[in-house]
């Protein structure tokens, strides 16, 4: 890929939101930022160098036949340093990214499940601590009922939308 005629890409399908609008970015850009992501979640006190190589194993499950990405490789997409970027490549790298972003949503999707669930069996627990001879307690049992049915209602709402949506987007809060 030469500096005066750049290869661009259109499909912001793959990229993460903070990465879509109306601008076109290069295929070098689109696969340093691809790439980045597909190392995420990093952990504290995580380096760069770790980072690139998780990328690099997640797209070599891609590439199947051909060439590995080797580390020096994926250090050069990462930093946009590399010259060109063939499309068996790209296609990889968009391929590991997709497959992040599905194992993310279906872990995000079994989260929320969780947590309606526990919403659901708190709301039955403190309906039935109620008693009878303390008024005052019976009242913030009542009140913390009713936050409890409304943290479920909201989290069965959001699981719903998260099952509508497919999770393509960003995550809903909880």
């Amino acid at each position: 890929m030469s500096e005066n005629s750049p290869e661009t890409s259109d499909n912001p399908s793959a990229l993460s939101e903070a990465l879509r609008g109306p601008s076109r970015m290069t295929t070098l850009e689109c696969a340093a930022l691809l790439l980045q992501e597909i190392a995420e979640p990093r952990p504290v006190g995580d380096s760069v160098k770790a980072a690139i190589t998780r990328a690099a194993r997640a797209v070599n499950v891609f590439l199947g036949d051909r060439e590995k990405l080797s580390y020096g490789r994926a250090e050069d997409l990462w930093r946009r340093e590399a010259r060109r970027i063939d499309a068996h490549e790209l296609d990889a790298i968009r391929a590991a990214h997709g497959a992040r972003a599905q194992r993310r949503d279906e872990a995000l999707r079994e989260e929320l499940r969780a947590a309606a669930v526990l919403a659901d069996r708190l709301e039955r627990l403190a309906a039935r601590a109620l008693p009878a001879d303390d008024p005052a307690l019976a009242t913030e049992i009542r009140t913390e009922v009713h936050r409890a049915r409304r943290a479920a209602r909201r989290l069965r709402g959001h699981a719903a939308a998260a099952a509508r949506s497919g999770m393509s987007g960003p995550a809903p809060p909880a």
